[in-house]
């Protein structure tokens, strides 16, 4: 249904830079693991340490609220990590639901005592085999430790990019210019984030979305778990099997639309979705994501943005 016109070079990237650590929560008490169990959409009880999932955070009607890797420690110790949730926004939350729970969530991301250091590229997973004395930088779904600090393969959707979360202080990564790693930047990072169809919750995807609508359903949902909040949306969904709106991978020439920038459908001119991010491809073009209504697509064909309709809009969906 959808073409396929952007390609995955985008999101293979390179360097090292200090990055900005939006969550980093540590939960621990006796009941943390049930309490976890029953706020997010993953299977925590059967998580093992050293492994790291995605995990979403629902309204009651299983809006999109935030999202994290929840992180198995050792001795019953958990961590949250999100590149784009913001932690305070993440423990109010949690704390809204301890009642009785032998739980704590202690903020240690905007305690100043720990960094974000990101790593990615053939160099970097080359210096990080060397840090870890031979030992493979860790893949998706997993975490290893490194200096006092843990390393994590938490970006989705990207090639070789690791986040390592740090005790502060030491600099950004000890003999990076030695291994051949040159300076990363943020624009580089957000650009293969919106190539591999990445969006940012809660900022593009978040209190008015479903997480089926990003094909979230695949990586961050457990259908086989008990009682979380937002269960009763995910499962009803889960039967019905569609939805009726789409985040959509996008691309265009000239520069790229604000978000918020409505898209019309190719032959009726009907507004059919918005642009939810954009940024430039370097190419003479942008890409992005939008949220399109299914039901105001025609064939397939491209869509055009408001008011421009000169000025074609190609997708592809982002699952």
């Amino acid at each position: 249904m959808f073409k396929n016109n952007l390609t995955n070079d985008f999101t293979e990237i390179s360097g090292v830079a200090a990055t900005q650590l939006r969550t980093w929560l540590r939960v621990t008490g006796e009941d943390a693991a049930t309490f976890l169990q029953g706020q997010c959409t993953q299977e925590v009880h059967k998580m093992m340490a050293g492994e790291a999932r995605p995990a979403l955070w629902l309204t009651i009607k299983g809006r999109v609220l935030g999202e994290s890797l929840v992180v198995r420690g050792a001795g019953g110790v958990w961590w949250l990590w999100s590149a784009h949730t913001e932690g305070a926004a993440l423990k109010t939350r949690l704390e809204d639901f301890i009642i009785a729970d032998d739980v704590t969530v202690e903020d240690l991301g905007g305690s100043g005592a720990w960094e974000q250091v990101t790593l990615a590229g053939e160099h970097a997973e080359g210096w990080l085999r060397g840090a870890l004395g031979g030992v493979e930088p860790p893949v998706a779904g997993a975490w290893v430790e490194l200096g006092g600090g843990v390393l994590l393969a938490g970006r989705r959707g990207l090639v070789r990019v690791w986040d390592w979360v740090k005790p502060a202080g030491g600099g950004v990564a000890p003999g990076w210019a030695d291994a051949g790693l040159g300076g990363l930047t943020e624009g580089a990072l957000e650009r293969a984030r919106l190539a591999a169809g990445v969006p940012a919750i809660p900022g593009e995807f978040g209190p008015t979305d479903l997480p089926q609508e990003a094909g979230l359903e695949t990586v961050a949902i457990s259908f086989n778990k008990g009682c979380y909040l937002g269960q009763e949306v995910m499962a009803r969904l889960h039967a019905m099997g569609q939805v009726r709106r789409r985040l959509l991978r996008v691309s265009g020439a000239g520069q790229p639309p604000a978000a918020g920038t409505g898209l019309l459908a190719g032959s009726t001119g009907k507004r059919t979705g918005e642009v939810r991010a954009a940024v430039d491809d370097g190419r003479g073009g942008w890409l992005g994501l939008a949220m399109v209504n299914l039901l105001g697509l025609d064939g397939g064909a491209d869509l055009a943005i408001e008011p421009d309709a000169t000025r074609s809009v190609r997708m592809e969906d982002v699952a």
